[in-house]
């Protein structure tokens, strides 16, 4: 008995040292680099320049974190879908006591998993009697699925494919959390600079005012101009306290952009209302299908085809590698002499072989599951056809916007030079008398607008690149003009 256990054991060893060899490393992704998570603290107070509104978004947005779980989901899924590539090995001890009466007979298999009827071994008795013994059992059960047509390795690749995805989704949740943040970031920027030119609009029209009340004052002018100017004065303060509104709440929305929602932040404007420091060049028209949108789409119909894959090497045999060792013990007379009245098994056996098994009657679900998978499949791909429309769309219009960009900036110093000679000469009719106070108003207004338009000419340039950098699916280009421009504004 003891030469068979060795035997049994023996060739357990040798088929798992063959097979193992054969087998793909757990381990094998485990060895690549992850994304670290960062956190912050809930509120900051602090001036942040663009590019550390975007370092910092990155670093510490809720979409991000989200995105690199999801990576660690996907890589964890493969080494579990490795793991179906190891042999099964268990140990079980029983120990029971029970009664012996035993009939001949049969018992139908139990439904729902309840096993209402325990299994009983023995010689069939002519009476029953409630009297008890003891009864062990103790076994070993190794078992192998030696061969399974590809299917494990079809869930590998699957668990692979997966994976790829979550990487590329993660690129994309970059990219858009950068996009975004840049672009709230300026925003933030055009309602300050509004915020400027309402100012100076307020100003002046406050020494307007009291230019045109000394003149009432004095008879020269009718008090209806003092009422206007009183009017116009509330008009622009008005003006004035929306634009610091919109200020304020563009400042709200970047925090939560940067992942800091509640914080009290400042923006540093003055390298972001002048052109860029050197000439930008709207790139070359690219390939869309490398960009991050793109990627995605891609990996998920890549990722969908490995499903059909594991539907496909479903319905195929399984070789197994079948062996168990195992002892029974009885309290029971009429069975050998019982160890410890039965608490302890007298008897052995072992077992080992080869089995076949085919799920026949499965092939009808598994041809309807099949069907679905390949439409999915076939979704994904048009999703991938549409996300390459997008980024045409996209790409055609970040260079109109950034064309037609230019040619505002470089018009509105010129609108402003306008609008301040028109104040100029309009001041000096109505101090001769020759125009009434809605002159010199339109003309303050007028002034005031032309200022405004000139301080978001350029921001607006900045956004352009900006929109240019996303559909390029790179926004270092732009970065890197925004630190070049900074670092000029800081000297």
């Amino acid at each position: 008995m003891l030469q068979s256990v060795l035997f049994i054991a023996l060739a357990n060893v040798i088929i798992f040292l063959w097979f193992g060899s054969h087998m793909p490393a757990l381990a094998k992704e485990g060895n690549l680099p992850m994304p670290k998570l960062h956190f912050l603290s809930a509120t900051i107070n602090k001036t942040f320049t663009l590019r550390e509104s975007v370092e910092l978004a990155i670093a510490n947005y809720p979409n991000i974190k989200n995105a690199i779980s999801r990576i660690q989901a996907a890589r964890a899924n493969i080494t579990l879908a490795k793991t179906a590539y190891l042999p099964n090995f268990d140990l079980a001890i029983q120990e029971a006591r029970n009664t012996q009466n035993v009939i001949a007979g049969i018992v139908l298999p139990q439904s729902q998993n309840l096993d209402a009827i325990p299994i009983q071994s023995g010689k069939v008795t002519s009476s029953s009697s409630m009297s008890s013994i003891f009864s062990s059992n103790y076994a070993a059960n190794f078992n192998w699925l030696l061969y399974d047509f590809g299917k494990r390795g079809a869930n590998v690749e699957y668990a692979r494919a997966a994976h790829k995805l979550a990487q590329n989704n993660l690129k994309l949740t970059e990219l858009d959390v950068a996009y975004v943040c840049a672009d709230s970031y300026l925003n933030a920027i055009a309602t300050q600079q509004t915020i400027i030119s309402t100012q100076a609009a307020y100003d002046r029209m406050k020494a307007a005012a009291i230019a045109v009340k000394s003149q009432v004052d004095a008879g020269l002018r009718p008090g209806v101009d003092a009422a206007r100017a009183d009017f116009d004065v509330s008009d622009t303060k008005i003006g004035l306290i929306k634009a610091e509104r919109a200020y304020e709440l563009a400042k709200v929305d970047l925090a939560e952009r940067m992942g800091i929602a509640g914080s009290q932040i400042e923006v540093v404007p003055d390298a972001l209302i002048k052109k860029p420091t050197r000439r930008y060049t709207i790139p070359v028209k690219m390939d869309f299908s490398t960009h991050p949108l793109a990627l995605v789409n891609q990996s998920a119909t890549i990722t969908r085809a490995a499903r059909v894959h594991v539907i496909d090497r479903t319905w195929y045999p399984h070789l197994w590698f079948n062996s168990a060792f195992w002892g029974r013990g009885s309290g029971a007379q009429h069975q050998s002499p019982p160890v410890a009245a039965g608490a302890i098994p007298q008897v052995a056996n072992w077992m080992a072989g080869l089995q076949v098994s085919f799920p026949i009657m499965e092939i009808f679900s598994i041809k309807a599951e099949r069907r679905a998978a390949y439409a999915s499949e076939m979704a994904e791909k048009a999703n991938f056809d549409l996300a390459i429309q997008i980024l045409e769309k996209k790409d055609a219009q970040a260079r109109i916007l950034l064309n037609e960009a230019r040619k505002i900036a470089d018009e509105t110093p010129q609108l402003v030079e306008a609008a301040r000679e028109n104040e100029v000469k309009v001041l000096e009719r109505y101090k001769a008398g020759l125009t009434n106070m809605v002159s010199v108003a339109e003309a303050e207004r007028i002034l005031a607008k032309a200022e405004v338009e000139d301080a978001l000419a350029q921001v607006e340039v900045w956004r352009s690149i900006l929109a240019v950098g996303y559909v390029q699916g790179n926004l270092k280009p732009f970065l890197s003009l925004v630190e070049a421009a900074e670092g000029v504004a800081s000297k």
